[in-house]
């Protein structure tokens, strides 16, 4: 059975039994005993509800690899708090500040990943997907996936009993949409690009291995030119050629450099 949150009298100490004069205090101004406060009311009341949780889940998200979270993630940080308290606002209003409070709480130690699946109760497939995206969201913030970012959601999803195999195919229309990318599939398009020979890199610059470095600097600069991005978008090409300029602009590059590399420069 679902109870709402009733704020409880919080300016009399359980210590002391001496009454605060402030409204907004937080200890006790007679003995310094932590009050009862409203925040603290809220927190310990919302602390296993699943929106706490859900804050919990990310927090954990944002300190793998012991990473320090930048002013962008911080504020992107905070407006996925903010569909977690819109989400849940029929339910539990007036929370905002307590899914803060668990995200710093949870970042800085906490529950464990059993711990926080074992508190939750999901009670809908709206709720699922809500879950599920918010956490991609949080995973794709620098547009790819890593391994350990992908291994926790996992977790979580075997955690809370859910069918991986479906998680995994919305991952799949979730990189789809977005054109996002895991980890695994950049270094495999980065293996691809490096598989240029010298022999295709002096075709790429339309040169010839007897040509002197100057000459193929040249080339490259040409070719540099003819493809580089402001010059081609001037022209108001379509995307799809702009796209197309883009890749071969990786290869001329990566041509100059497989070259310079063989000719010791």
């Amino acid at each position: 059975m679902f109870f709402k949150f009733k704020l409880q009298n919080y300016k009399r100490c359980e210590k002391c039994s001496k009454e605060s004069p402030e409204d907004d205090a937080k200890f006790c101004i007679f003995c310094g005993k932590e009050l009862n406060h409203p925040a603290k009311q809220k927190l310990l009341y919302i602390y296993d509800k699943n929106p706490a949780i859900i804050a919990a889940f990310l927090a954990k998200m944002a300190k793998l690899d012991n990473a320090s979270i930048s002013h962008d993630l911080s504020r992107f940080i905070s407006s996925l708090l903010d569909k977690i308290d819109l989400f849940y606002s029929k339910d539990y209003g007036d929370f905002r500040s307590s899914y803060a409070e668990i995200f710093a709480l949870e970042k800085s130690g906490g529950r464990s990943i059993s711990k926080l699946c074992s508190c939750m109760r999901i009670s809908s497939q709206q709720e699922v997907d809500f879950l599920i995206c918010i956490l991609l969201d949080l995973a794709y913030f620098d547009k790819q996936m890593s391994d350990s970012e992908n291994t926790l959601i996992e977790s979580i999803i075997i955690g809370l009993g859910l069918n991986l195999i479906v998680f995994r195919e919305l991952k799949i229309k979730y990189e789809q949409i977005y054109h996002f990318t895991s980890k695994e599939q950049n270094r495999q398009k980065q293996e691809n690009d490096s598989k240029i020979t010298l022999k295709q890199a002096y075709e790429i610059l339309k040169s010839r291995e007897d040509d002197d470095f100057e000459t193929i600097k040249k080339n490259y600069r040409k070719l540099a030119r003819e493809y580089h991005y402001d010059n081609l978008y001037s022209k108001e090409l379509p995307p799809e050629l702009l796209k197309i300029a883009q890749e071969m602009m990786k290869k001329i590059n990566l041509a100059y450099e497989i070259i310079k590399e063989a000719r010791g420069v």
